[in-house]
């Protein structure tokens, strides 16, 4: 069968536009989104270093989105209350979560069975911020670096009591993982915050405390605390004298908080290219950059593979020390 060549002419227009009409109609989603407002929930009580990173990043995404990014705080069980709600939601792209390490890697794989989602639920957007870990001890310690913590506990097993802002932080994990590569035996111990662990630093029942920088930092530099170890690939602005733990030949030792924007699973990819590309956008600005490392934060911009890679990683942290009865519930 033969075409007159107008007629061949005309088939091959057609094909070509069948061709682009699928990237030119996505790339029309993509530049239409949102076209109302987004909802943001923030799974934590309003308060917090938490709350006000979300909220810094939800009025970033209205300015460069050009839409109004609407926080709404779904608080309780560690994140998981929020967390669920979202995941529950309309995978549309206009109800996200700006959350951090507990809700989206450590609550539910904690909660175990009675987890009302997991990390499958979820579609990874952007990493947005993370907080470096600091291992301390009081100033007037005996233990001074370190390796004098790791030659204490090794000269007193099971002695060394080691605070920590609560059950599954990364302050918590991170002395888990230490017990672990190193093969020694301390005493874990809860509370409910980094405050209340670090008083009691400084008061004596403890002999060292893992948590999260902006917790440590100001009593580091007026010289109460001491800062032994780092626990950031590299190493920290404020603290440039501290090594990391890769540092100190101790690169199990990683875990450190974040906050990331997380959609349902099966929100339209057009969606996440957008509110990965606010992402970015915002964390180029200087002004929200300042905001973020004012509270304790590294802008630590990510997405889609490279995301995806380092959530895999955290999860399999968590679900190591799980297995291994290191890390529970309790």
């Amino acid at each position: 069968m033969s075409f007159h060549p107008s007629r061949r002419r005309l088939l091959v227009a057609v094909a070509v536009c069948t061709l682009i009409g699928v990237p030119t109609a996505n790339a029309a989603q993509a530049s239409t989104y949102p076209e109302k407002p987004v909802r943001v929930i923030v799974p934590f009580v309003p308060g917090g270093n938490a709350d006000s990173s979300a909220r810094l990043f939800a009025e970033a995404y209205s300015k460069h989105l050009g839409q109004t990014f609407v926080v709404e705080n779904k608080g309780g069980a560690g994140g998981m209350i929020g967390a669920a709600q979202m995941v529950r939601s309309a995978p549309d792209g206009y109800t996200i979560m700006i959350g951090t390490t507990s809700p989206i890697i450590a609550s539910w794989q904690l909660a175990g069975k009675t987890a009302s989602y997991s990390l499958d639920d979820m579609k990874p957007v952007a990493l947005l911020t993370q907080v470096p870990g600091v291992i301390v001890t009081k100033a007037d310690s005996k233990l001074k670096s370190y390796s004098d913590l790791v030659e204490y506990a090794k000269a007193n097993p099971g002695g060394l009591k080691f605070g920590h802002p609560g059950n599954g932080t990364a302050g918590h994990v991170n002395i888990l993982q230490m017990q672990k590569a190193l093969g020694q035996q301390y005493i874990p111990v809860a509370y409910k915050g980094a405050g209340p662990a670090v008083q009691d630093l400084l008061g004596g029942q403890l002999d060292a405390v893992a948590t999260d920088l902006p917790s440590a930092l100001q009593l580091v530099k007026v010289g109460q605390l001491r800062a032994v170890a780092v626990v950031f690939p590299e190493r920290i602005p404020s603290l440039p004298g501290v090594p990391t733990m890769n540092e100190l030949k101790q690169p199990e030792v990683d875990i450190s908080p974040f906050t990331a924007t997380m959609a349902p699973r099966a929100v339209p990819e057009h969606v996440v290219e957008r509110l990965a590309q606010a992402s970015r956008e915002a964390l180029n600005d200087a002004v929200v950059r300042k905001r973020v490392e004012d509270m304790g934060g590294v802008p630590s911009y990510m997405s889609g593979d490279q995301f995806k890679q380092f959530l895999d990683r955290q999860i399999e942290t968590y679900h190591g020390l799980i297995q291994s009865g290191l890390l529970t519930a309790d």
